[in-house]
């Protein structure tokens, strides 16, 4: 835990402490009687006070993109949803005793905290440090608890036969949590999938070697992954790439039984270099020793 502590970044932490939290908290602080005012005398004003936020952290995300020639890291994401919440906490707390659109600012406030909160804790999980992901977990438990408590109200609703519009509003964030909370996976999937849609030309490539790395995960333990090099020749050029293996495939067989197999590699016409091939496991050596030549016919050969 200590060494955790230590690894983190501090003196960063509290350099973006300065830049990105106090301004926005002085400025809440400098603003809440206007906002106040201006939401107590018109329910409308509230939309638009919170669009014009939207309007000037778009503009934040923008200018770094612009300045930093890369996209917003999910930080600088999480930093702007706490600001629009930083807002809609205000004007709650503005009509507090006052007719308004109090139930919709809730419904708004509780999907930028949940949205801050996923965006904060895959931060945290992409560190290499164990507090910063116990910290993730922590905020993953958090996150359960309100979807559990959002999913209750919903059924509690339905059940009473009291629907209402922040009925539906809630069981629609709760819809679109699930694909939230998968989203990395769902674009890794379809970046995948559009590279393998390009590679449809086909050459026969050959297991060369069989690779493992050792690395530390996120408890500090030693772990050992497994690739495989395949070699293949595309019009006289010869390319290389790597194909993932089963860790249960290879305790069963070991390398040998792998090095020197054939296995098909598929690349985009344009760019050979670009290429993959699929999973070797079990049913790969199963396929691949199918097809090789009866041994009577290769002493005969020989």
């Amino acid at each position: 835990m200590l060494r955790g502590l230590k690894s983190i970044p501090w003196r960063s932490m509290l350099k973006g402490l300065m830049l990105y939290v106090l301004p926005p908290a002085v400025c809440m602080m400098v603003f809440a009687q206007p906002i106040g005012d201006a939401v107590r005398a018109s329910g409308s004003a509230a939309y638009w006070i919170l669009l014009a936020a939207f309007g000037a952290v778009c503009l934040n995300w923008i200018a770094y993109a612009l300045i930093r020639r890369k996209h917003p890291s999910l930080l600088v994401y999480t930093h702007g949803a706490a600001c629009l919440l930083l807002v809609v906490i205000v004007e709650s707390e503005a009509l507090l005793n006052h007719r308004g659109p109090s139930s919709t600012l809730a419904v708004i406030g509780g999907c930028l905290a949940l949205g801050a909160l996923f965006m904060f804790s895959f931060q945290l999980a992409s560190y290499h440090n164990k507090f910063a992901h116990s910290t993730a977990v922590v905020l993953w438990v958090i996150i359960g608890f309100a979807f559990a408590f959002m999913a209750y109200s919903v059924a509690r609703d339905i059940e009473a036969n009291i629907v209402s519009a922040d009925t539906w509003i809630t069981s629609v964030i709760l819809v679109a949590l699930i694909p939230a909370a998968f989203s990395r996976r769902i674009l890794a999937s379809f970046r995948a999938g559009a590279e393998r849609r390009r590679a449809t030309a086909v050459a026969e490539g050959r297991i060369v070697q069989m690779v493992g790395e050792t690395r530390l995960d996120r408890d500090n333990d030693l772990v050992t992954d497994y690739y495989a090099r395949v070699q293949y020749t595309v019009d006289g050029v010869d390319y290389e790439t790597h194909a993932d293996i089963s860790k249960a495939a290879m305790r069963l067989y070991g390398r040998k039984a792998f090095t020197g197999r054939e296995i098909p590699v598929y690349y985009e016409p344009e760019n050979p270099a670009h290429a993959y091939t699929r999973r070797v496991d079990r049913r790969f050596l199963i396929q691949s020793r199918k097809n090789d030549p009866p041994e009577e016919e290769n002493a005969e050969n020989e």
